[in-house]
């Protein structure tokens, strides 16, 4: 087996031939799709059409996240019944990360996940990526000023011409390096609450094998911006959690990854190729193992805010052509897998497929300009935007105020349209993102997101299991 540095190094290399026909088929295809949408006789057909498949999709979601496979109850109660308790190997991939990684480390050394005796039931392993601002330095006196140096580890990445991005940073800590049942991701500005690993392992008691942690925005009251990406952090988890619920593929997301180190390994372990390595290792293990991620509601993992439109556009750049590059390389496999149910592959497809809508968006605002027939453009946006309207507005009963309290009407409401508005973005991202993968020539430049340290976290420990009632 290679070395830990150099296991699964493949590089992220030009885009092969058939990835880019098939960017270019998408796109084009779904450009001529709208224009035809916006002719005399289909245009009175598509607001029937959009508005069918907007309910279709939002509603048996919706329906289902109300009753997960494994409760946060059951959840807790298993954790009490395992004579064995799951141990974790925490990773974290930083670069140039030593302004947060002080606060990550000491959020870990409080955790209440321990042996009768205080021993930690976990270790805190840290590629260190390069870094030249002493990250290795900040995580070695943190972990000493929490008392948990001896379950600490710097792992560096070092070495001229290696790929950029975390999932190639993550190869640097394969499965064999770990000493924990289950491997924890985290990225460098993740908080922690202290009962964070306790309540992770019980869904893993419970029978879990692949579990992914609610993300939470750090100070989503500064902004707008701050605020959308907090009630799309929401909505999100409304419709993996459901597509969970219903039989679905549902997938990581990438701060608060938590797989079992044996199902990690099955797989292949991290890949340095993959642009967005949650939703890459999340197929893998469906279609090789049959495996679907749980979503843990009341585990929650925060994270700092992109604060500039620049950065967002980067970051949504990369999302939709990581998510594109997933759907090209692994959706074959997954839609042939034995080990997933007829159910579960057709919501993979349907996930999928959504991909498709934003260049059809294209082709009918085109057909609008000159044609000025825009029932068709007007009812495909409305459609996907009210999609995210319903689930929006569903997904945020789980949200309260810092005082416990339920949101009133009035600011469900806005905060619902603000989150469909934020929605929209995709519509302009996938194209791009296609235009990139049919055209662009040579490697992918990764884009670092840049991190400054943020404030506690800010939840109720009970505020989450009040809101699920």
């Amino acid at each position: 087996m290679a070395s830990a540095p150099e296991a699964g190094m493949e590089p992220r290399e030009s885009t092969p031939a058939q990835w880019r026909a098939a960017a270019m088929g998408i796109l084009f295809g779904g450009f001529a799709v709208g224009l035809m949408a916006s002719g005399k006789r289909m245009s009175r057909a598509v607001p029937l059409i959009t508005a069918g498949v907007a309910l279709g999709c939002a509603v048996p979601v919706a329906l289902a996240s109300r009753r997960p496979p494994i409760s946060p109850e059951e959840a807790a109660d298993a954790l009490v019944d395992a004579p064995d308790p799951p141990t974790f190997s925490i990773v974290v991939a930083a670069r140039d990360e030593a302004a947060v990684l002080r606060q990550l480390v000491a959020d870990v050394s409080r955790q209440h996940y321990r042996r009768r005796d205080g021993r930690p039931l976990f270790e805190l392993i840290v590629v260190d990526d390069r870094s030249t601002d002493g990250t290795a330095d900040a995580v070695i006196a943190a972990a000493a000023d929490g008392g948990i140096e001896a379950v600490t580890r710097v792992v560096p990445r070092r070495g001229e011409g290696l790929p950029d991005g975390k999932g190639a940073a993550l190869t640097a800590a394969q499965p064999d390096e770990c000493g924990g049942d289950v491997i924890l991701v985290l990225d460098a500005d993740a908080r922690l609450e202290p009962w964070f690993l306790r309540r992770a392992a019980g869904y893993f008691a419970a029978g879990a094998n692949a579990v992914t942690a609610r993300r939470r925005i750090l100070e989503s009251d500064h902004g707008w911006l701050e605020g959308a990406q907090a009630d799309e952090q929401t909505l999100d988890g409304e419709l993996n959690r459901g597509r969970w619920a219903l039989g679905g593929c549902s997938e990581f997301r990438g701060n608060g990854i938590m797989v079992r180190r044996e199902l990690l390994a099955r797989v292949g372990g991290w890949r340095a190729s993959a642009l967005t390595e949650d939703i890459d290792l999340s197929s893998r293990i469906a279609a090789v193992a049959g495996e679907r991620v749980a979503w843990a509601l009341d585990v929650e993992v925060w994270e700092e805010p992109v604060r500039s439109g620049e950065r967002l556009w980067s970051q949504r750049l990369r999302w939709a052509e990581g998510a594109l590059r997933r759907a090209f390389e692994h959706g074959p496999a997954v839609v042939a897998s034995p080990r997933l149910s007829a159910g579960a592959r057709l919501d993979f497809v349907t996930y999928v497929g959504q991909l498709a809508v934003p260049p059809i968006v294209l082709g009918a605002a085109a057909s609008a300009v000159v044609t000025g027939r825009r029932r068709a453009l007007a009812s495909i946006v409305g459609g996907y935007l009210g999609t995210s309207a319903l689930l929006g507005w569903d997904a945020l009963r789980w949200e309260s105020h810092t005082d416990g309290g339920a949101l009133s009407t009035s600011e469900r409401l806005r905060r619902t349209f603000r989150v469909s508005l934020f929605g929209g973005l995709w519509l302009v991202a996938v194209p791009r993102a296609l235009a990139a993968l049919a055209f662009r020539r040579g490697p992918i430049r990764y884009v670092k997101m840049e991190h400054r340290g943020a404030s506690e976290p800010e939840s109720d420990p009970s505020a989450t299991r009040r809101s699920e009632a």
